[in-house]
């Protein structure tokens, strides 16, 4: 901005200069001319003696008869004559120039006018932009502030912004942690409706073997019973008959099986099993 103003008060001057130079050369070319055009105009005297013959004649006119005295003077009035037609067209040159001078001078005139008004307004807006360098120097200094503070705004959003993405994370996890704790609940509930529905078909199919068991043995006892029976009427018949019994070798005795102490070994169910809990 500086340098602008500085080139522009350089060409201000510089025009002033040149406009100084043409009037000072116009004016000894004036001053030239027209003494040079006094020395060479001639005087009156010079002009009526060149011109016209101040000497009278006497005789006869040409074309007439008449003959003229010797005492009259044909030419009287002529230099007369002769010098205000001089003098006339002396001034009527003189007026002619002062014209053509005073239309140059007229331009000129003009010319210097419309280059006064140019530095006029050039040093008018000069004028003004020196007298507003205080405020734009105070606005600069308002701006720089005005930078600082948005700087150190644009930090403080800077660190809110991470701040507020690292929240956003947190709830991102918190409702995918939330999601899985539902979905692991879900699955849970699943597997717990489907593990009882196995207990239920197990116990289920413990309990048709344990009453298929007790039916066997049910029958193995009265098997038993009705051998024994057989074997007690036929001793009993045979001592009857003879007296006395055949001795039976003892047998060491059984111990009773209680149904608690039965034990089902089904590895195909048991390995099904450990296959569904461990998923």
């Amino acid at each position: 901005m500086f340098g602008s103003l500085r080139k522009k008060l350089n060409s201000v001057i510089q025009e002033g200069f040149i406009i100084t130079e043409n009037l000072q050369q116009q004016y000894r070319q004036s001053q030239t001319s027209s003494a040079s055009s006094s020395a060479t105009t001639p005087t009156l005297d010079e002009s009526i003696h060149s011109n016209r013959s101040s000497s009278s004649f006497a005789g006869q006119l040409p074309g007439s008869d008449l003959i003229l005295p010797g005492d009259v003077n044909m030419a009287a009035g002529c230099n007369l004559l002769a010098k205000y037609e001089d003098a006339w067209k002396q001034l009527h040159d003189a007026n002619e120039n002062n014209a053509t001078k005073a239309t140059q001078v007229a331009k000129q005139i003009e010319r210097i006018g419309q280059a006064t008004n140019v530095l006029h307004t050039d040093m008018t807006d000069l004028a003004t932009c020196l007298s507003g360098i205080p405020a734009l120097v105070e606005k600069l200094h308002e701006s720089l502030e005005t930078l600082q503070n948005v700087n150190k705004l644009s930090a403080t959003v800077e660190t809110e912004l991470e701040r507020l993405e690292d929240l956003c994370e947190e709830c991102d996890l918190q409702e995918f942690m939330l999601n899985k704790q539902c979905e692991l609940s879900q699955f849970k509930q699943m597997k717990m409706a489907e593990l009882e529905s196995y207990r239920q078909r197990v116990a289920a199919k413990h309990q048709d073997k344990i009453r298929q068991h007790e039916q066997n043995l049910r029958r193995i006892q009265r098997e038993r019973q009705a051998v024994f029976d057989d074997a007690f009427r036929g001793d009993l018949a045979e001592f009857k008959s003879k007296g006395v019994l055949t001795k039976i070798q003892k047998e060491e005795p059984t111990l009773p099986v209680a149904l608690e102490e039965v034990v089902l070994d089904d590895s195909t169910n048991k390995d099904a099993l450990e296959d569904f809990l461990n998923g």
